[in-house]
């Protein structure tokens, strides 16, 4: 009887256990002791071997896949190495052990020259270095110019050693002891175009050595194919200051151009672009006009340091000799090779044009002034027997404007 009543007493507590609410604290701890008056739950260490409470750990992406997560709910963030807790409809970060910084922001490149530019990007908080990768394809499959550099905790890094005209892709990461953030924005930069250049021109690097050469004194009169001149008859002469063409040649007219009028609206543009002529010039590139000859000048001469002053005016209508007779503001000073180039003239090469003192090929024959003088053929008549040529000469800082037709020049191409 005594047993069938426990039993009935137990069966009772459990009931009454299950359908009725029970209020209680809990406490976890190795001592024995009640859990404090004011927790629903005191957990405490035991001090030596054991301790802390470890809440559920997982990736960003398991945390996003939490259905309908419950305001409050508490997390530790393995992606982001921070606790959070979801509060008005999103994750809220409640304190980072350490946090991988953000991407960076890049920005267009400046300082930009033929062989170099500078990257720039945005500062990144956290972030104690950046990495940089310059790549000649904009998917970073092409040639590395740059492969993950360390570029150090800086938002500007100069890129050197590249090649003119020439386009480049960057980005760029930031990183700290907790990680490196994904790639940046992708900026394209176009190095400077090949060849000295000033304001919007760009010229070829060296004068036109292209043709069969021909022996003076006989004339560049074989319409069928393009001839040269070699100072002096010597092949060697052509190697290094380029080959000399009478005007016809040079802008590849018939030779009876020379004695009578040959022009067209190529011959009076500026800027003169695809619409120039070619003449003997590579594609892409045109004979000078004139005026295009005018605004190099006066462009060389005032807007490259040391500035001299003359007026487009001057270089566009004067004869002769024109510009600063200054050393070195003159344009011829700074048009002609220095004593570093070679072969080296007296000139300062502050354009970086290069012009070399090839001598000329006189009308009806005869070569003079090798080591002294240059002379560079416009596509521009003057008259049916003379063209605009431009002429620079040892000691003279000016450059100078005349014509003639029948004259061996140099040629000197100017990008379209």
């Amino acid at each position: 009887m005594k047993y069938r009543v426990r039993v009935l007493l137990v069966a009772l507590l459990v009931y009454w256990l299950q359908v009725l609410p029970v209020f209680s604290q809990i406490g976890i701890n190795v001592t024995g002791n009640n859990p404090h008056s004011s927790a629903v739950l005191d957990v405490a260490a035991d001090g030596a071997t054991k301790g802390g409470l470890l809440i559920p750990r997982m990736t960003t992406a398991e945390r996003n896949s939490i259905a309908s997560p419950a305001q409050s709910l508490l997390i530790y963030n393995t992606t982001t190495k921070c606790f959070e807790f979801y509060e008005n409809g999103m994750w809220q970060t409640l304190g980072c052990a350490c946090t991988t910084p953000s991407a960076p922001t890049a920005n267009a490149a400046t300082s930009v020259t033929q062989t170099s530019f500078t990257a720039n990007w945005s500062a990144v908080t956290g972030a104690t270095t950046y990495y940089l990768d310059v790549n000649t394809n904009s998917s970073f499959t092409g040639t590395w110019i740059l492969n993950n550099q360390n570029v150090g905790n800086v938002t500007t890094y100069s890129v050197s050693g590249l090649t003119c005209n020439t386009t480049y892709y960057y980005r760029v990461r930031a990183a700290n002891s907790c990680g490196t953030s994904a790639n940046s924005n992708v900026i394209t930069v176009t190095t400077a175009a090949c060849g000295p250049s000033c304001g919007a021109q760009v010229w070829m690097t060296a004068n036109m050595d292209v043709g069969t050469m021909i022996n003076d004194p006989a004339n560049q009169n074989n319409d069928s194919q393009v001839e040269k001149y070699c100072y002096n008859n010597t092949p060697a002469n052509c190697t290094t200051y380029g080959g000399l063409y009478q005007w016809a040649e040079a802008i590849q007219a018939p030779y009876s151009a020379n004695s009578s009028s040959y022009t067209g609206s190529w011959a009076t543009c500026d800027p003169c672009g695809s619409s120039g002529r070619q003449g003997i010039c590579p594609a892409g590139y045109h004979i000078p006009t004139d005026l295009e000859w005018s605004r190099y000048e006066w462009c060389v001469e005032n807007n490259i340091s040391p500035a001299g002053g003359t007026s487009l005016s001057t270089f566009q209508t004067g004869t002769g000799w024109r510009g600063s007779t200054s050393s070195t503001a003159g344009v011829g000073a700074k048009l002609k090779a220095s004593s570093s180039n070679s072969p080296s003239w007296n000139g300062t090469n502050a354009s970086g044009f290069t012009a070399l003192p090839a001598g000329y090929r006189n009308n009806g024959g005869g070569f003079y002034s090798l080591g002294s003088r240059a002379d560079f053929w416009s596509a521009t008549e003057y008259s049916a027997t003379g063209a605009w040529y431009r002429y620079l000469s040892t000691g003279a800082w000016q450059s100078g404007r005349s014509y003639y037709k029948s004259h061996g020049f140099s040629v000197r191409c100017l990008q379209n």
